[in-house]
């Protein structure tokens, strides 16, 4: 009987750490979000893809540790992993990542502006040579 509780006691403290940890995942997200503009399409696959991972890793996690069978107190366990890591983890992260992307946006600009000169010449380059091109099949 003892062996049963606490299988079911390390369950629930399992499926806790795997409610923070999905939540620090998704917040993990946002960040990258934060700094990368991205379209409204991309954001819903993000979403999707994360939700698909939160499904599988739920129902993986349910099967290993208690044979596939639901447990309220399991998703219970989730629940308050996440809202105990929204409440505390979440906050104090997001802060720090607010003050330190203004910086972070910096260093990718300063990553990206090699890149961008190069796509700015080629894309002179090409739209010279595809205007030569033109002028060159017009006096045939």
């Amino acid at each position: 009987m003892a062996t049963l509780i606490y299988d079911e006691a390390r369950l629930f403290g399992i499926c806790f750490l795997l409610g923070g940890a999905l939540a620090f995942f998704y917040d993990c997200i946002r960040i990258v979000r934060l700094l990368i503009r991205h379209k409204d399409w991309i954001v819903d696959l993000e979403d999707l893809g994360f939700w698909l991972v939160t499904a599988w890793l739920v129902f993986c996690t349910l099967f290993t540790y208690n044979r596939g069978a639901l447990r309220g107190y399991a998703f219970f366990g989730m629940f308050l992993g996440v809202v105990i890591y929204a409440l505390t983890l979440s906050r104090m992260i997001l802060f720090v990542v607010g003050k330190m992307i203004p910086y972070w946006k910096r260093g990718l600009e300063i990553f990206q502006k090699p890149f961008r000169f190069f796509e700015q010449n080629v894309k002179k380059i090409l739209k010279n040579f595809v205007t030569d091109v033109k002028i060159a099949f017009r006096s045939r």
